[in-house]
């Protein structure tokens, strides 16, 4: 301790210590030479493409269907999240054969290295860059491109998973749609068999234009009654028969004011006591079978993306894994190289500048 107090007081050793330090240092800032490795991905939005617009043709209650069964597109934060997630370091260190012979002592070790080499970021407009520092080329691009492969293969398992969640719920629903417009479709059929209705909308329409023109007749029997009484008498025949007449649209015209049901169905009263059971259930088989063609397009989405899913890669690769071209730096080298410096700079000019008494060798050694 004693040496090494006389060597650090003696300003010529202390410089020619500071001097070669700072040499051994600039040299290994540059060897061993470091390599980096990038790749720069985005991932696709796997959703049911076009789903919206095709549940808008039904209507803009059944646009909240969408989010179920065409699913959204992720933000960046999740697939960031993925792709730093220990299913694809593993993967990675799976692939490479990190741990064992010739490679670290487990898997722990390996995982706590990948952590050290690879930086996995994002950049503007959703892009996933992923870097790789190593002092052996060959090893530090094939780290690269196994994270590229093992981030592609996580979200294309992820992507599976998601579609066969929703062909589940799809076909769950597509059987319960189809249950039920086969019930309501039942029930209608049932309804117009009971009361006689081919086509209510049509059938109603026919007796209102009954019921106007047997209106239209007798107004019309009634002025030929006036006309006839100003210039015959009561007794002529032929007043009679248009009195006669005249009882007889009222009395058809009484019918139809009251509720029946004869051989070409109900009258007009009939329809109209009928048509609000009659409008509830259609309104339901309708409703039953918007639903059907809803779940039976979305049926076709899920299996057109399951496809997709079993075919093609969720991951563009927008720069393949390569090694950058420029010289880099060893950054702790580098960091050492400064402090060296700033040190350096402290005891052999600042100090002596401003007159600060370093005790480390302020005091001499005993003879």
């Amino acid at each position: 301790m004693s040496r090494l107090r006389e060597t650090i007081a003696d300003p010529r050793k202390r410089r020619i210590g500071y001097a070669v330090a700072a040499l051994l240092l600039a040299v290994l800032c540059f060897f061993p030479r470091p390599y980096v490795s990038r790749a720069q991905v985005v991932p696709q939005d796997s959703s049911s493409v076009g789903l919206g617009s095709m549940l808008a043709a039904f209507g803009g209650q059944l646009q909240s269907f969408a989010a179920l069964l065409g699913g959204s597109r992720e933000s960046i934060d999740m697939y960031l999240a993925i792709s730093r997630s220990t299913e694809v370091s593993d993967a990675v260190i799976r692939e490479l054969k990190l741990v064992g012979p010739g490679g670290y002592a487990s898997l722990d070790r390996a995982q706590v290295a990948l952590a050290h080499k690879v930086d996995v970021h994002s950049l503007t407009g959703g892009i996933i860059e992923v870097t790789v520092r190593g002092h052996d080329a060959e090893r530090t691009l094939a780290l690269s491109q196994a994270y590229v492969r093992a981030i592609s293969d996580r979200l294309v398992s992820l992507g599976r998973q998601r579609v066969q969640l929703k062909r589940n719920v799809v076909s769950e629903r597509f059987q319960e749609a189809s249950d039920r417009v086969a019930k309501t479709e039942a029930a209608l059929n049932a309804f117009r068999r009971k009361n006689g209705l081919a086509a209510p909308e049509q059938q109603l329409g026919a007796q209102l234009s009954l019921r106007t023109g047997l209106q239209a007749q007798l107004q019309a029997k009634q002025v030929e009654l006036q006309t006839l009484a100003r210039f015959q008498s009561p007794q002529n025949p032929q007043i009679q028969a248009v009195q006669s007449a005249i009882a007889s649209l009222r009395a058809q015209i009484a019918q139809t004011a009251s509720p029946g049901n004869g051989a070409a169905g109900p009258n007009v009263a009939g329809l109209s006591a009928l048509s609000s059971d009659y409008l509830n259930l259609y309104r339901d088989y309708r409703f039953a079978q918007a639903l059907y063609e809803v779940y039976a397009q979305a049926s076709e989405q899920v299996a057109v993306d399951q496809l997709a899913a079993d075919t093609a890669s969720d991951v563009q690769v927008i720069e393949a894994p390569h090694l950058d071209p420029d010289r880099k730096l060893n950054i702790p080298a580098v960091a050492l190289l400064i402090l060296v410096a700033l040190a350096a700079l402290f005891t052999e000019v600042y100090a002596p500048a401003t007159g600060i008494e370093l005790r480390l060798w302020s005091r001499k050694a005993a003879p």
